[in-house]
């Protein structure tokens, strides 16, 4: 998003925040090996995909975004001319597939109707600013130890800019929640 929005400030972290963003997208890769059953059912989505289940989707969304990744660590790294314009080609397309990834599996819980609130019309935003909130928390923490470690030296000001910012998301998730809230309260359900 430092790229999309032209947030200079931002664009210092946004190695660590990729470098995270993909173990991350790793870790959600392998939670939906674990939902199909284990690794060899991976062959399965392969030789016979099934567009209307939802795990095809998420898996779909879930290996772009890694392929986002890897093409933005890439070019992120590069010392070729042009390397940076082509960053900001790529964080064009990774944003909306981030989003993405988000709201699949909020669909995915939202068309599972075995559990009570897992059916809302805001699940999908939920989960992206939910996502925004864990994944701001956990960049803040990685910057913090990098900068005690003397890995990558982020100033104070940019920490309490970041740190504004995850406070900005957690009041809008606050937000949601009480409206979930209040839309399924009210009339005593």
């Amino acid at each position: 998003s430092a790229s999309v929005f032209h947030v200079a400030e931002y664009k210092k972290v946004a190695l660590p925040a990729v470098v995270l963003s993909t173990v991350c997208i790793c870790c959600a890769g392998m939670f939906v090996l674990i939902d199909l059953g284990g690794i060899g059912r991976v062959w399965r989505i392969l030789t016979g995909p099934n567009p209307m289940s939802p795990l095809f989707w998420d898996i779909c969304v879930i290996t772009l975004y890694l392929v986002i990744n890897v093409v933005y660590l890439y070019f992120m790294k590069s010392k070729k001319p042009g390397a940076q314009a082509k960053v900001a080609v790529v964080s064009r397309f990774a944003l909306p597939v981030a989003i993405l990834v988000h709201s699949v599996t909020a669909w995915i819980f939202g068309l599972e109707m075995a559990r009570e609130g897992w059916y809302s019309a805001i699940m999908a935003p939920l989960f992206v600013v939910s996502a925004m909130d864990s994944g701001l928390a956990l960049l803040l923490i990685a910057l913090a130890w990098m900068n005690r470690r003397g890995i990558w030296e982020t100033s104070k000001k940019l920490m309490g800019m970041l740190a504004g910012l995850l406070a900005t998301c957690i009041a809008v998730d606050g937000y949601m929640v009480g409206c979930e809230l209040l839309t399924t309260g009210y009339p005593g359900s």
